[in-house]
Parts: structure tokens; sequence; C-alpha cells
């Protein structure tokens, strides 16, 4: 209890003084995004290597993938619902802030040296589900949903990309030579475990240098009610995972963690690009990173 309390002690103070050197003007959120780049296209594919090393595959497994998959099938439709009548700005806000998870940014880094080989794959496994949805599907459906008009050309390129993205054709990768079995050269997973031991204060310092706090009171309602939503169903995952998923307990405890993870760190962009309000969506994810950092930490306790 006491070593998870200081590891989570560690995060948050990393985040709190990247934020600080951003306010002191040291360091900005252009530098944040950034590291990102580095986060996404290094040091995530790296710890995603890394963990899928001693991984022995089973079909079962892929019900992981499925449930993030079908949660943001369903937090889309919600969203989607409860934004009926409503302005653009509020529709692509509540589609986009519902569904998806920030896993590869933030949970994999929080999870990483607290869990079990097998609890970060099951992290791993339930970002694969994710990362399509929340890199291009999720837009996808969502510039439809508004009205924008998109060729199919665009849209099928739009849906390809989550190919480009190193972190998801590493667990592509991963899982395919787990089920041959065929295993990478030693070499390869020795220079990824150089490198991976940054994903977790990268990943920490970027969050810091994208938080935002200011925001018109009148759209706190939103934030509330998306974060309230989110919350919900994680609650409902872990209910529902630990009582009739057939795996073993470390691996139902990484699911129901990760299910608390905040929202996409992909959202702010595909808002900016669809001409929404950025600054609504950078504080409701500021507001989620907040309550993943207290949740998480009660759970990895309690469970």
């Amino acid at each position: 209890m006491l070593d998870i309390i200081i590891r989570a002690s560690y995060f948050i103070l990393m985040i709190a003084v990247s934020y600080l050197l951003k306010r002191a003007g040291i360091l900005s959120k252009e530098d944040g995004v950034a590291i990102a780049r580095v986060v996404l296209n290094l040091t995530l594919p790296c710890a995603v290597l890394v963990s899928f090393r001693s991984f022995v595959f089973d079909w079962s497994y892929m019900l992981i993938p499925l449930i993030s998959f079908m949660s943001n099938i369903l937090m889309l439709s919600v969203g989607f619902m409860i934004s009926r009548g409503k302005s653009r700005e509020e529709r692509i806000f509540y589609m986009l802030e519902l569904s998806a998870y920030n896993i590869g940014n933030f949970t994999l880094a929080f999870v990483t040296g607290l869990l079990s080989t097998a609890g970060v794959v099951a992290s791993c496994l339930f970002d694969m589900g994710n990362s399509p949805m929340s890199v291009a599907i999720n837009a996808v459906i969502t510039q439809i949903a508004v009205g924008d008009m998109m060729s199919h050309r665009r849209a099928f390129r739009s849906l390809l990309s989550v190919f480009t993205r190193p972190a998801f054709d590493a667990y592509i990768i991963m899982l395919i030579f787990s089920a041959l079995p065929v295993s990478l050269p030693d070499r390869v997973f020795e220079f990824a475990g150089l490198i991976s031991p940054a994903n977790g204060p990268l990943a920490m310092i970027m969050i810091g240098l994208m938080l935002e706090f200011r925001l018109d009171k009148s759209k706190l309602k939103e934030v509330v009610v998306v974060n309230v939503l989110r919350l919900l169903l994680a609650v409902a995952i872990v209910f529902l995972f630990f009582k009739f998923a057939p795996f073993p307990y470390e691996v139902r405890k990484a699911v129901a963690i990760t299910a608390f993870a905040p929202i996409s760190s992909a959202s702010p962009a595909f808002v900016a690009e669809m001409k929404g309000d950025v600054a609504l969506v950078g504080f409701a994810s500021t507001v989620s990173i907040a309550l993943a950092l207290i949740l998480m930490p009660f759970l990895f306790a309690l469970l």
C-alpha cells in the first residue's frame, strides 16, 4: 500500500513540476507536443515489446480488446444520443470525449512496475481494442454525425492511419509472434529495455505541459456529465469483468484499473480539426487525468 502511494506521488510530482515549468515560461505546451511524439513513436512501442516478451498466447485473451472496442462503440452511441438537438460543437465534444482512453500515454506508464508482466500485457490488450477507435474510427464516425462531408477515399485513409502508429503495430506484431509462436532476437528486447523505462517519466511530463485549468463556468456541466458517464462505464466493466471473466486475478485487476483511464490524448487534435471547443476538451481531459490519479492508486490498494 505504501509503495503504491509513494509511486503515485512521484507521478503527480512529475506532472506538477512540468506544469509549473510551463507556467514559469521555461517549457511550453509545444514542448509537450514534441515529447508526445517521442512517447508515441519510441518509448511506448519499446515498453510494449518488453511487456510482451514472456506473454503466452491464449485465444480467451482476445476478449479484452473486444471489451475496449465495444466500450468505445457504446460511448460513441451515448454521446450521439445525449447531444441530439444540441449544437455542432457539443456533439463533437460528447462523442469524442466520452469514447476512447488514454492508455499508452498514461495508464501503461502508471501500471508498469506495479503490475506483473501479465497485468501489463492485459493493459496492452485493452489498448489494442481502444487504439483503432481513438486514433481513427471515433473521429470518422463523429465527422459523419455532424454532417462533415468526407469522401470514401479520405475515410478509408483515416481508418488505415491506425497502422501508422508504432505502438499499435507493436501490439499486433507481438501478438502474432506469441500466437505462432516466434520470438524476436534477445538483442531487440535488450535495446527496447534500455528505452522503455523512460516512457513513464516522459508521459507524465507531457501531461503536465498539456494541462489546462481555465474554462467558462457555464460549461462545467458538460465536463461533469462526460466524466461521470465515463466513471459509470468503468465501474460496470470492473463488476462484469471480475464476476464473469475467466482470467487470473492479476489480469482482471489490470483490466479493472485500465478501465479508469482518462480521456484519450488524441481527442484535442480531432476536436481542433473539426473546429470544436478545444478549451472545453482540454479542461475535461485535465479533470479526467486528475480523477485517474486519485482513483488508480486507490484501486491498486483496494483490489
